[in-house]
């Protein structure tokens, strides 16, 4: 393969275990990159030490200067932003069109990176470029799964994802980075879903309940917008209800916490500081188990002229390994199948769906897959199939 990956935020709580994957699951050679050199020469010392060939270093890079990231990107052939900087993402697209390199990031879904990213849409496919946006599984792999079950169907008619994520944050590491990043999603926040032929912003009454089994039960989740998901109902006109759906932290963050936060932020930005360490100290307090994250899409449509419901469940204790699984089945992809391709790509539909779940499960992720077919009497419309 003789390439070489570079993980900008290697040494966090994603990018070690994208790290880790990817040194076992290939013969690549990886840089751990960031701001604090000590912690990127720690972690290359102790993944050496666990993987023969010394294949990693270290190398200090500052996501907000230009000439370090143009720098180090020299020395490698794809970089992997997992670092909390999405004001910097215009420093690392153009650092990388200007080292002629490839992309992957797994930051958040905001407006502001996307637009920044499609600005300069051109330039990648002038310089042979190739951008892969919203990696991980929150964005990443929804639409992905929508993809994938649609093959399940002669025409798929329902599609809707919910997700929940439980986290012991006590054992976690905040940097501040990640913390403001969690703050800045609230102001990029839509309540949107597509139905009957339109993307609408659903109201609180209209906001559904999923089954997330094991021990996270039914839970009222709310609708959350994703980019990756736009593009669906053109891939399959007979889609006529998608959307992505989250439950909440806690009892604190949800009918405390996160309230505020939106008040706050319409006053003033100036509090997204504190308010982001109020957020990490609700978090902390009073998230209680079960820990775990979870995923699961319900669909519906026709299948040999018959109703046919189909559930995908997908489930993972550690939340950032769930983020890494998916990046690095996206990364495999990448280096075995010739897909590369010059031009901004979502992670969901740059993969092959269906390798794409088959490595992901294969990777460590646990998949539960259940069809019930012949339900002419059921009314699709009625929410509480699920």
């Amino acid at each position: 393969m003789n390439k070489t990956f570079l993980i900008l935020g290697g040494y966090g709580n994603s990018g070690r275990l994208i790290a880790e994957l990817l040194l076992k699951e290939t013969d690549l050679k990886i840089i751990i990159s960031g701001r604090d050199i000590e912690k990127a020469k720690a972690l290359t010392y102790s993944l050496n030490q666990a993987y023969k060939g010394d294949r990693v270093s270290a190398l200090r890079a500052d996501a907000s200067d230009y000439e370090s990231l143009k720098s180090v990107f020299k020395k490698t052939d794809l970089v992997v932003v997992a670092s909390s900087t999405t004001e910097y993402v215009g420093n690392a697209a153009r650092a990388v069109i200007e080292t002629g390199i490839d992309y992957l990031d797994t930051q958040l879904s905001t407006k502001e990176k996307l637009d920044v990213l499609k600005s300069l849409k051109t330039d990648m496919e002038n310089t042979d470029c190739c951008f892969i946006t919203d990696g991980g599984f929150h964005p990443g792999v929804p639409a992905a799964l929508v993809r994938y079950a649609a093959s399940n169907f002669d025409q798929i008619e329902k599609a809707n994802i919910g997700s929940v994520i439980q986290l012991n944050w006590k054992e976690r590491e905040f940097s501040k980075s990640t913390s403001l990043e969690m703050i800045e999603e609230f102001k990029n926040y839509q309540p949107i879903v597509y139905k009957n032929g339109s993307w609408i912003k659903l109201k609180w009454k209209e906001y559904l309940k999923f089954n997330f089994r094991l021990e996270f039960g039914t839970r009222l989740c709310a609708p959350m917008y994703l980019e990756e998901m736009k593009a669906l109902p053109a891939i399959f006109p007979s889609l006529r209800e998608t959307g992505f759906y989250v439950a909440g932290f806690n009892w604190f963050i949800d009918y405390i916490g996160i309230p505020l936060v939106i008040i706050a932020l319409a006053i003033s930005e100036k509090l997204t500081k504190p308010l982001s360490k109020f957020f990490e100290w609700g978090l902390k307090t009073f998230s209680k188990p079960p820990y775990g994250t979870m995923l699961t899409l319900q669909a519906a449509g026709l299948k040999n002229e018959k109703h046919v419901l189909l559930s995908i469940t997908l489930f993972h204790k550690d939340a950032y390994m769930l983020t890494a699984i998916p990046v690095v089945a996206c990364l495999l992809q990448y280096l075995e199948m010739g897909i590369r391709k010059p031009g901004l790509w979502f992670q969901a539909h740059f993969v092959d769906p269906k390798k794409f779940v088959k490595d992901i499960q294969r990777l460590g992720v646990q998949i539960l897959i259940e069809q019930i077919s012949s339900l002419d009497q059921i009314s699709l419309d009625n929410r509480d199939i699920f």
